[in-house]
């Protein structure tokens, strides 16, 4: 019996694990639509700064904020004439937004990589995440061989729902084999990255509107219904009045904007036009914003003393990990 629940919990740890592995395209989608649509200051600051490092540097003082902005601005104004443009700010949130993920990477890339050969298989990556009978029952299904009753007495630790949370296998495969762009059964760093974070990637497009069809329609009848899609930026927890307005704003970006032929729903069309290409769109459009917050003479760039002037705009009291970016400069 001692035994039996240990397999147990392993199992399920396995699960909890698979679906945190690896990032949610909806949900990363989600998180992108609201810091467009809100434009907090946190949001804002994630997007110059990287998601993970808006918050690094609470407690600094305006002058200690300053200073550090003020060393960080030659590295976005590529040119080097002064003035920070909207192309060179794009640029600059794009980058932040890719270093990210290639920093999710390298973190998830030795939990798969089991045999720290620097590259992960399918074999590694399903044994690892999902367990190693799942290998088993994907080549079973490939055989057309599958059998519910022969899996659940070899595997005892397997319950009723396996064929309902086989579909992530599925789902996953799909996303390996199109990360695997050399379609060697296995996916270095690069491919990895692109694994992990498909909606970053144009050459997984494909997989980035397909699995965000397959979260959002919930009745499977191949559309996503305005309460279908209000539904995923919903948090039953949240009663907060900010969340409910820009619920209400997504409401009308989807029957204004998304809902191109006004029937209601969103076809394939309409979502890959919401979808692709999401990140050039989300990296310009938070760079307009962030110039036109802090352009005190509206001649369309940003100098280096105006970003300083706002600083709050691009840092609040916060500056960034100056371990990884200006360890050198400061």
């Amino acid at each position: 019996l001692f035994e039996y629940t240990i397999r147990i919990k392993q199992w399920y740890q396995r699960r909890v694990r698979a679906l945190t592995v690896k990032s949610s395209v909806v949900d990363n989608i989600i998180d992108k639509e609201k810091h467009h649509l809100e434009h907090t200051p946190d949001s804002d600051h994630e997007a110059f700064l990287g998601k993970d490092h808006g918050h690094d540097f609470d407690d600094l003082s305006e002058e200690e904020s300053k200073a550090r902005l003020a060393a960080l601005l030659p590295r976005v104004d590529e040119d080097g004439d002064g003035d920070i443009d909207t192309a060179e700010l794009t640029k600059w949130i794009k980058a932040q937004v890719m270093d990210y993920i290639k920093r999710d990477a390298q973190q998830a890339l030795p939990q798969e990589d089991t045999d720290k050969d620097g590259v992960v298989t399918w074999e590694e990556y399903v044994t690892n995440t999902f367990g190693e009978q799942y290998l088993l029952k994907l080549a079973q299904e490939d055989d057309d061989d599958d059998d519910d009753d022969d899996d659940n007495e070899e595997h005892p630790d397997m319950d009723d729902d396996d064929d309902s949370y086989m579909r992530y296998v599925r789902r996953d495969k799909v996303r390996f084999d199109l990360a695997d762009i050399d379609d060697d059964n296995k996916l270095t760093f690069d491919e990895f990255t692109a694994f992990l974070h498909p909606e970053e990637f144009e050459h997984m497009t494909e997989v980035v509107i397909a699995e965000t069809m397959e979260d959002m329609d919930e009745n499977d009848d191949g559309k996503i219904s305005l309460t279908e899609y209000v539904g995923e930026f919903m948090d039953d927890d949240d009663d907060d009045d900010d969340d409910k307005e820009w619920i209400e704003k997504e409401k009308v970006s989807f029957k204004e904007v998304k809902d191109k032929n006004n029937d209601g729903y969103l076809n394939k069309e309409e979502l890959a036009a919401w979808l692709v290409p999401s990140e050039v769109n989300y990296s310009e459009d938070e760079a307009k914003h962030l110039i036109e917050k802090a352009d005190s003479n509206k001649d369309g760039v940003l100098s280096y003393e105006e970003a300083v002037e706002h600083y709050k705009i691009f840092v609040g009291s916060q500056a960034t990990d100056y371990g990884r970016i200006l360890h050198e400069e400061l």
